[in-house]
């Protein structure tokens, strides 16, 4: 447990006796601190506004629990309260960093002094604020509010005050998303993904390109990573087309990832194509207009500008949310085409893939499928179909990670999906060539 060390000074006016009183009251109410939800105000013990620099001041130090930190300002004199919070706030930045970790619990912590309406919503209530108001701590200008998760979880959030929706001012982690940035809260067993980052190695080539179809008459973005060496060499290479293109690249980090991995020698260097939808919500809703156009005219444009390999099981296609559904159906349908799917919290709870994947014989596939615990719809379905997946004995691979519905899950999982279509030998050589 990670815990608030205070310093006890000469000066402190509160006897041996207070002190067993306050923690007779700390725990009498031991059972409330656990549950998401602290009382109004929660008593606990004293203690003087010091700072935590280890001064000559200090005769003893006792180690507390937050609980005992909200208590001890609860029964602190007036003129002391503020001053607790203020030394606990900076020794909770410099430790576990805000929200404030303890053990399988965060909390929240927000500071106002014109008596705000405070609320937090994230992917762990749906992103619905209502019921996750905040205690305000009397006599300070601090708001809390305690939530229990897994060691691993990671998690997106945001505070509302007063109506408005903010990111968390004392927490400098974000996670950016189709709607914006959002707060980011890491567990403390959560491992950041270094392959996001970007780092002083080789990198690959983006060319940006408009590719007009005949099949619709419609003209769409799309761009083309070329992994480094690309230009120099006359080896054809493995694609992966991305649905939501734009965002792969400027939410998922996928150029990062793609230049990590390489080279990295995690898999071979491969040609990643970037679609944009026109219509999201259509394209990727069992249109069957848009999987041909794809397949008969997108793929074959793409083959006949690059040095790609043109056999299926050189061929991946992966999505997010509808586009994952989308690319789970594009392999049903075309396993000719695409013999590997990144399938990334699917919405399959739409239509009626399942019932499509559990008439289907067995198909010559590679199928990659994850789910996120805190988005309840996706993973539950994702779970039925995998169930099937297994049963029928499809080559698939299922990870459930303690995370919603964000880019912050996706781009840390992309890696996943790569290394199991495309591993490479534990000598880095890909003798397909």
């Amino acid at each position: 447990m990670q815990n608030l060390v205070f310093k006890v000074t000469a000066t402190t006016f509160w006897t041996k006796s207070s002190i067993l009183f306050s923690l007779f009251i700390f725990l009498s109410i031991q059972s409330c601190w656990m549950s998401p939800e602290f009382p109004e105000e929660t008593p606990i013990i004293n203690d003087t506004p010091d700072d935590f620099s280890g001064n000559s001041s200090s005769t003893q130090l006792e180690e507390f629990t937050f609980g005992e930190f909200i208590t001890s300002v609860y029964l602190a004199p007036a003129e002391e309260k503020q001053a607790l919070v203020d030394s606990f706030m900076l020794w909770a930045d410099s430790t576990t960093g805000i929200p404030y970790i303890e053990d399988s619990t965060a909390y929240f912590l927000y500071l106002n002094e014109s008596n705000p309406d405070v609320a937090v919503a994230g992917d762990f209530c749906g992103w619905d604020p209502s019921g996750q108001g905040f205690t305000f701590l009397s006599g300070t200008n601090l708001y809390y509010r305690a939530y229990q998760f897994e060691s691993d979880a990671r998690l997106d959030y945001k505070f509302v005050v007063n109506g408005n929706w903010i990111l968390d001012p004392l927490n400098s982690s974000t996670c950016s998303g189709g709607f914006g940035p959002n707060s980011e809260l890491s567990m403390s067993a959560y491992v950041q993904p270094e392959e996001i980052q970007e780092y002083d190695i080789p990198h690959g080539s983006i060319t940006f390109s408009n590719f007009s179809d005949t099949t619709q008459g419609r003209t769409r973005a799309v761009r083309i990573y070329t992994p480094p060496g690309y230009s120099e060499g006359e080896l054809n290479y493995r694609s992966i087309y991305f649905h939501d293109g734009n965002e792969y690249i400027n939410l998922g980090y996928a150029r990062n990832v793609l230049d990590y991995l390489i080279q990295q020698e995690l898999i071979p260097p491969v040609i990643a194509v970037f679609v944009d939808p026109l219509n999201r919500n259509e394209e990727y809703s069992y249109d069957m207009q848009f999987m041909e156009m794809f397949v008969n005219e997108l793929v074959p444009w793409v083959d006949s500008q690059y040095r790609t390999m043109t056999d299926p099981d050189s061929r991946a296609i992966a999505g997010v949310s509808l586009g994952g559904l989308t690319s789970l159906l594009f392999t049903l349908h075309h396993p000719e085409t695409f013999a590997n799917c990144g399938a990334y919290s699917s919405a399959i709870w739409i239509g009626d893939l399942i019932v499509q994947y559990e008439v289907s014989g067995v198909l010559p596939v590679k199928i990659y499928m994850d789910a996120g615990t805190y988005e309840s719809s996706i993973l539950n379905s994702s779970a039925s179909l995998v169930e099937i997946l297994e049963n029928n004995g499809w080559d698939h691979k299922w990870l459930v990670w303690h995370e919603g519905h964000s880019w912050g899950a996706w781009r840390a999982h992309l890696d996943e999906s790569l290394t199991y279509f495309w591993p490479l030998a534990a000598t880095g050589i890909d003798d397909s060539y």
